[in-house]
């Protein structure tokens, strides 16, 4: 199995399921083992699908403390390549929907060399690797196990 880069891209459904304690293990684990980023318009959707989606205001502090835990990179400064970045989404796209709403996320991982660890298959074609919770875990989990054997030998 390949495994993460050592910068992971987080996107909002990661931070939400987080925040409700789905993934908190994960995130522990994937801090460990790289850098996590994301934009600051990630924060803001995850903010507020937990805020107005979920009707759950009291997990806006743990979505505050885990984004004080991030890297957190203004769109602004992404704009250069904003437009690139949505015909990559546009076209590559296996499900071919057209949507460009993360085009600051696949332009995030491209300046900074970066997976995506992500809910969805949105950058699928892209040229970026996208994590699924369940495969990153597995993924570490063997790179943390690949590096004690290693070790052991030494």
């Amino acid at each position: 199995m390949r495994t993460p880069s050592s910068v992971l891209v987080i996107d909002a459904a990661v931070l939400v399921a987080a925040a409700r304690s789905r993934s908190s293990g994960a995130m522990l684990e994937a801090a460990r083992a790289a850098a996590l980023v994301t934009t600051d318009r990630i924060v803001q959707e995850a903010r507020r699908r937990v805020e107005l989606g979920l009707r759950r205001p009291d997990l806006l502090a743990v979505i505050d403390a885990l984004a004080a835990e991030l890297t957190i990179v203004p769109v602004a400064a992404l704009t250069p390549i904003l437009a690139s970045s949505e015909v990559a989404l546009r076209d590559a796209v296996p499900s071919r929907n057209g949507s460009t709403r993360d085009a600051h996320v696949l332009a995030l991982a491209w300046v900074v060399e970066a997976d995506v660890w992500t809910t969805d298959r949105d950058f699928a074609g892209t040229g970026i690797a996208s994590w699924s919770t369940p495969n990153l875990r597995r993924a570490l989990a063997e790179g943390a196990q690949d590096r004690r054997l290693s070790l052991s030998r030494e």
